[in-house]
């Protein structure tokens, strides 16, 4: 009968709860001391160099997201406005969403982002392993007040990881996170690296093409404009930097110039006022160009025409859409009256293009001028 006596002594479930020394536990009817985390332990043994590895891995993820993924929200944005310039408070609230998802989902999944993949570092638990997301949320979170590049560019971070025994930011601590070599971390770091750095390539170079196209759009706003001035010395017009002269167009345009990255093109025809009847009027004259133009393209239908204002002169815009060699093509068409001259400002792209590109091709004709207002 005593064998089934269950004494306390002998499992030590009677010692006073205030004399256990802190850092023990229960385990198997006793009491042991917690084992520090590995990784903190890892942590403790590195000196300033884990500090501008974490430097230059965030210096990579912000080229990343600012010019390739910020490009991509830009252009997407843009795509879908149909205008040249998007509307910037939803490219700002997708960018923001977007740069919180790529921390939070890449670090908790993997415990990499592209620019510790490339310093070959790891963000991960007392374990080893990726922090899994709740732990990553709390990092990232943490992330927008002490590495915000506008907050003293991410001072608070850095110099946590300078002083703190184990290299740690705000964030790390806060979600009990460490960031390591990935040469430290042996076979528990490495798993999947192949499928990481597939997606990692893919990413970068992704990011590479849209750096480039935003880096294009910006230049583009920058940049000084180009004056085209017609052969007779007596107009001219203003186009982006990317715009170039081509007199193979047309050959009797007084100015001919096209972008030929965006397949977009413009000519001026200025015709004299002594070369018409004295009664004739704008309205008379767009009537003679929309009537020409009609005849000289498949399938034509014409939009409506509406009364403009070019520096001052009277015009009176039209669109027209048609086939030219089987080819669907939108002409934005604009007659403009001056002292001495009619004008014709005709300019075109593909159809699928000009939603798109109706906002650049107004703006230059809006520029079109005498040279004597130069």
């Amino acid at each position: 009968m005593t064998s089934g006596v269950y004494h306390l002594e002998e499992h030590h479930l009677s010692k006073n709860p205030s004399t256990v020394a802190p850092g023990e536990f229960v385990r198997n009817g006793g009491y042991q001391r917690r084992e520090p985390d590995r990784m903190a332990v890892l942590s403790e043994t590195y000196g300033a160099s884990i500090f501008f590895r974490r430097w230059a891995a965030w210096m990579i993820d912000f080229i990343l997201i600012v010019f390739g993924y910020g490009g991509l929200v830009y252009f997407a944005a843009k795509k879908l406005s149909e205008t040249e310039t998007p509307n910037l408070g939803m490219v700002v609230i997708l960018f923001l969403i977007g740069s919180f998802c790529y921390y939070l989902l890449l670090e908790g999944l993997t415990g990499y982002t592209l620019g510790k993949f490339v310093l070959r570092i790891q963000v991960v638990n007392g374990e080893g392993r990726p922090p899994g997301m709740i732990k990553s949320l709390i990092r990232t979170l943490i992330y927008l007040v002490d590495t915000n590049p506008l907050l003293f560019w991410g001072l608070p971070a850095g110099i946590c990881v300078l002083v703190t025994p184990r290299k740690q930011r705000i964030g790390d601590m806060v979600a009990n996170t460490y960031v390591v070599k990935v040469r430290d971390l042996g076979k528990v770091g490495r798993k999947k690296n192949g499928i990481i750095a597939g997606a990692i390539i893919l990413m970068t170079i992704a990011s590479i093409v849209f750096a480039v196209s935003l880096i294009s759009t910006l230049i583009t706003q920058i940049v000084k404009p180009e004056v085209f001035i017609s052969k007779d010395n007596q107009f001219a017009i203003t186009a982006p930097w990317n715009w170039s002269r081509d007199n193979m167009i047309n050959e009797e345009a007084d100015i001919s110039i096209k972008n030929e990255f965006t397949d977009r093109y413009l000519i001026v025809l200025s015709e004299p006022k002594s070369d018409f009847d004295s009664s004739m009027t704008l309205q008379e004259y767009k009537g003679i160009i929309e009537d020409h133009l009609v005849s000289e393209i498949t399938d034509p239908e014409l939009g409506l025409a509406s009364d403009r204002v070019v520096n001052g002169y009277p015009a009176i815009e039209f669109t027209l859409k048609g086939e030219v060699d089987g080819i669907p093509i939108m002409y934005n068409v604009t007659t403009i009256e001056t002292p001495s001259h009619y004008h014709q400002v005709l300019a075109w792209t593909y159809a699928s293009r000009y939603g798109r590109a109706q906002q650049e091709l107004r703006k230059i004709r809006d520029s079109f001028r005498e040279m004597n207002m130069m």
